[in-house]
């Protein structure tokens, strides 16, 4: 079965459930937040957090994906998942709220996600993106392992053009890759 809630030094890592929607509202609703997302409507409704909440439960029933949000001492510091499974590999995605960056908040949900990933769901890698200028999430994967991939291209809907994205990897050091 597998994990609900990841427990951390100074984190949880829980499933969204629908009275989070109006903390992930607040939360996720700044444009200095958002500009490094993909596919992140602004401004940011309570109807747009009630949906994620609730596609995140239909997805994680069927073993699709898997969303979490952060919590310190029951404060929603941001959101984490595990999303388009393909080949036992997938794509990280993470944010947090502009008053919790630089505290290692994200490195430390980062490198539980990855435990759940490759132990739980026996993934062999995972897959991550940042946009050109996002040194923080930069300095967050090189942290946790990850390695140069390629460059991609992406449309940005909150900025309405093409972004270059990094995309970075990490492989399972459990695996045995000979």
């Amino acid at each position: 079965m597998l994990e609900k809630e990841i427990k951390t030094e100074r984190l949880t890592i829980k499933s969204p459930q629908i009275d989070d929607g109006v903390e992930l509202t607040e939360l996720i609703n700044d444009k200095s937040v958002i500009k490094w997302l993909s596919d992140i409507p602004f401004p940011y409704t309570l109807r747009h957090a009630e949906e994620f909440i609730e596609r995140s439960q239909e997805k994680a029933l069927k073993n699709e994906s898997y969303n979490f949000m952060i919590f310190q001492n029951n404060k929603m510091l941001g959101g984490i998942g595990l999303t388009e499974f393909t080949n036992q590999s997938c794509e990280l995605g993470y944010w947090l709220g502009r008053k919790y960056w630089r505290n290692g908040f994200a490195t430390e949900a980062v490198t539980s996600i990855l435990d759940f990933g490759f132990v739980q769901l026996n993934l062999k890698e995972v897959f991550a993106s940042y946009k050109i200028g996002n040194e923080g999430s930069k300095r967050v994967l090189m942290k946790c392992g990850f390695q140069f991939h390629r460059e991609k291209q992406e449309f940005d809907s909150v900025l309405l053009k093409e972004e270059t994205l990094i995309e970075m990897i990490k492989i399972n050091e459990g695996e045995d890759r000979s």
